[in-house]
């Protein structure tokens, strides 16, 4: 499939997140004007109790999409009346997207598109619309994730994993995206038959992880909600060899990623699709990679290999001196 670069126009309707960051809803603004989506949806979450500055730059993001987004008189913004915060925020903001539009691309304010991105969705949303195996379609390879090497002569694979700094899918998949995360706090051997798409030492991992989720009482995430869903229905999600998106969030105001990493302001390449694999499959090996890559600190900060072994006992080196770092510190208390 190959795929024009001049004047592209993409035919998907896009939503866009968003709060108090008019800089970066700037920037995005910038990259969705070069494709110029027919329809936009703006979702802005509502300022945090007596907090002026919220109100201040929601006012200014206000401004920027009336003076900044002109192609287009089709233009949808919901502003939520309270602030819902990154996990029921985002969720209140795409269902309210999905209500409107059977297929669409989700952007997030600090995740910039490239243009191959809306190329990308473009072609494979309406492919893949009736195969309800697969649940979305990542445009996020930074850092790389996972390596070319890895994707043979294919310019996309599949996951288990989901990764939605920048991604699409369609209403009927988002529709069945489960906020329910208690059962997993069962433990590894009462949900062993979801964990099939990691190797045994990355169940341990994955079944923590989703664990301690479901333990936290304020969840300011949903993205783990949208793992445990496509698990629990045998979802794939669609990643990109050259990495379409970049995300420009990371620093003191951000809430998740506040310390730069090997993924930060991950270059954007801008290749065609050329080749496609015919079978849906996704590797224990891909899997782990991603697990270590996307949901654990490993390869930022103690070790960066696809060395299985070498990352396994990078996790139990960060395991191991986070419990020892939260020991010096009651033994201080």
């Amino acid at each position: 499939m190959k795929m024009k670069n001049q004047n592209y126009k993409t035919k998907t309707p896009v939503l866009i997140l968003l709060f108090n960051r008019p800089e970066q809803t700037m920037e995005l603004i910038k990259s969705l004007r070069k494709v110029q989506p027919p329809k936009i949806y703006v979702s802005i979450d509502g300022p945090r109790e007596n907090n002026n500055y919220d109100s201040e730059k929601i006012r200014e993001i206000t401004h920027l999409l009336e003076k900044e987004i002109d192609w287009s008189t089709d233009i949808y913004i919901n502003h939520l009346d309270n602030n819902y915060g990154c996990g029921l925020g985002p969720r209140k903001g795409i269902t309210w997207f999905f209500e409107n539009e059977k297929a669409g691309i989700i952007l997030e304010d600090d995740c910039i598109p490239g243009e191959s991105f809306f190329k990308f969705c473009d072609y494979l949303l309406p492919k893949y619309s009736n195969n309800k195996n697969i649940w979305l379609i990542s445009g996020d390879n930074g850092g790389p994730i996972v390596s070319e090497k890895h994707f043979k002569d294919y310019d996309y694979l599949f996951t288990r994993i989901p990764l939605i700094w920048g991604w699409a899918t369609w209403s009927d998949r988002w529709k069945k995206y489960n906020e329910e995360l208690n059962f997993w706090q069962q433990g590894i051997f009462k949900n062993y038959s979801l964990f099939n798409h990691v190797s045994f030492f990355e169940k341990i991992i994955v079944s923590r992880i989703c664990k301690g989720a479901s333990k936290t009482k304020i969840k300011n995430f949903w993205d783990f909600q949208l793992y445990s869903t496509m698990l629990q229905n045998d979802g794939f999600g669609i990643i990109p060899k050259n990495n379409l998106i970049s995300n420009i969030g990371w620093g003191e105001i951000a809430t998740h990623t506040k310390v730069e990493n090997n993924r930060s302001f991950s270059k954007i390449s801008e290749n065609d699709l050329a080749t496609e694999p015919s079978l849906i499959t996704s590797s224990k090996k891909i899997n782990n990679l991603i697990t270590y890559r996307a949901h654990t600190n490993v390869t930022d900060k103690y070790i960066n290999s696809e060395n299985l072994t070498l990352l396994r006992i990078g996790y139990i080196f960060s395991r191991t001196s986070y419990y020892l770092k939260f020991l010096y510190k009651y033994i201080l208390k």
